[in-house]
């Protein structure tokens, strides 16, 4: 029969956010009934996980490792659920400290080399690990309701030793799982591990809040900035809130932006350099209410709300801008393979600039590429970034193939003979008297119909 066991609320909390990080093998003790913080560790990589488990085999530990990405699929894999319901009321744990003298009675953790003497002290044993069991459970749920137990019937008595102890493992242990969360969470925001002491030297003191300055350098352009870091107002655990960055953008102007961080994730610091750089960046959003989804996101260099940040401009995932789609107007080599075209595709959801090579007959042209989402298209440079121009962009765009070029040849022969109508020119390229005619509406001048793309594929418009 497979060992139940029951998941500690603090361990919940953890779990969403190692899942939010992308950490999602686990090893967990499958000696512990109560999983606890202490009993379950999360890694990115599942040789780190199973290398962890052969070492850390013990008398009390025995780790196994399973794979999930959601709290749903971590329960389906832990015999879970009907003990976490026969959890005992502060009534019933009440009434169970009551059948104890707690002048004398007291629980050693290391009870397992403690010969036992007798049956009865045995059982005895066997009655302190289950009430303590529950009342760590009630600590996890109310730990108010605990700590009054606790006062009424353990201080004073040598009890209170093992009360204090508890309250010290799991404070330390909050704040360790708390330093190492955060440290995880900056790096990867893009702030790297050199903040790594001062972060734990601001925790030790226990202010309410504090800042961390960073610097670095993007593009060989330097970059300041400021993390915010707050205490919770009920528990001792910190979140990384916020943080303001300055830059000298590639336009050799100063800009600067406030970016918040939601449910431990946000603009990482690449983004908000391709940001504050004009280029529109791909996230999945958090609503206040609602569900997750996808959107572009942009500055609006032309507006500012009242703390002085950039406004926000925002395309959708309903907006219909289609990356790939874009990319395949272009003979993009890079999209000819899978895993390029992944990459490639990952690299512009980022905001970055990316090299890439088109294939035009007779050689390759080397161009670079950026995602335009508000025009549907994307953006191309050449090696002095200057942006093409229509004529340029068309000339690098894949050809059609013959028989679409013998029906756009028949339109085309048809186009141009409109043309010479509008424009009044005769075959021979001089105006006839019926152009003359149609040189005037309503009293103006219309003169030369201008050279223009009329019709073209989608995604495809000037920007």
């Amino acid at each position: 029969m497979k060992r139940e066991h029951v998941i500690s609320d603090s361990l919940f909390s953890e779990v969403q956010a190692e899942f939010a990080i992308g950490r999602n093998w686990i090893a967990f003790n499958t000696k512990c009934y109560f999983l606890d913080n202490a009993d379950m560790w999360f890694f990115r990589d599942k040789n780190e996980a199973i290398e962890f488990a052969d070492n850390n085999y013990s008398d009390v530990e025995a780790f196994s490792v399973i794979h999930a990405s959601s709290i749903d699929e971590l329960l389906k894999q832990l015999p879970y659920g009907q003990s976490f319901q026969l959890s005992l009321s502060e009534k019933d744990i009440e009434e169970l400290l009551k059948t104890f003298d707690w002048n004398e009675a007291f629980y050693d953790p290391l009870h397992d080399s403690i010969e036992v003497d007798t049956d009865l002290d045995r059982v005895e044993l066997l009655r302190m690990e289950d009430l303590l069991r529950e009342w760590e459970k009630l600590y996890e749920r109310d730990p108010e309701a605990a700590l009054r137990l606790a006062a009424e019937y353990w201080e004073g008595h040598p009890m209170e030793t093992y009360k204090d102890n508890f309250l010290q493992i799991k404070f330390d242990l909050m704040i360790e799982k708390n330093l190492d969360y955060l440290k995880s969470n900056i790096r990867n925001h893009g702030f790297g591990e050199t903040l790594g002491p001062a972060l734990e030297e601001k925790m030790k003191t226990g202010v309410a809040e504090f800042t961390l300055p960073f610097k670095t350098e993007v593009n060989k352009k330097e970059m300041e900035a400021t993390l915010y870091f707050k205490k919770s107002e009920s528990t001792e655990m910190y979140f990384f809130n916020k943080y303001d960055t300055r830059l000298q953008s590639e336009k050799d102007e100063t800009m600067a932006q406030t970016f918040y961080i939601n449910n431990g994730w946000g603009v990482t610091m690449k983004e908000a350099y391709n940001l504050l750089n004009g280029r529109a960046v791909h996230k999945e959003l958090t609503p206040k209410e609602g569900d997750k989804y996808h959107a572009w996101i942009q500055l609006d260099f032309s507006a500012k709300d009242g703390h002085g940040n950039y406004e926000r401009k925002q395309y959708h995932q309903n907006y219909g801008y289609d990356l790939k789609e874009a990319l395949s107007f272009y003979p993009v080599k890079e999209m000819m393979k899978e895993q390029d075209a992944k990459d490639l595709m990952r690299s512009l959801e980022r905001g970055n600039v990316q090299m890439v090579t088109l294939e035009v007959p007779g050689k390759d042209v080397k161009v670079f590429i950026e995602a335009n989402p508000q025009y549907k298209s994307i953006n191309l440079y050449d090696n002095q970034m200057k942006r093409l121009d229509q004529d340029q962009r068309e000339s690098v765009m894949k050809k059609p193939s013959l028989d679409e070029g013998k029906d756009k040849g028949k339109d085309k022969g048809k186009d141009k003979s409109q043309e010479h109508q509008l424009t009044g020119e005769g075959k021979n390229g001089k105006k006839s008297d019926k152009g003359k005619k149609n040189d005037k509406t309503n009293g103006k001048e219309t003169g030369l119909v201008q050279k223009k793309r009329t019709g073209g594929k989608k995604g495809m418009g000037i920007s």
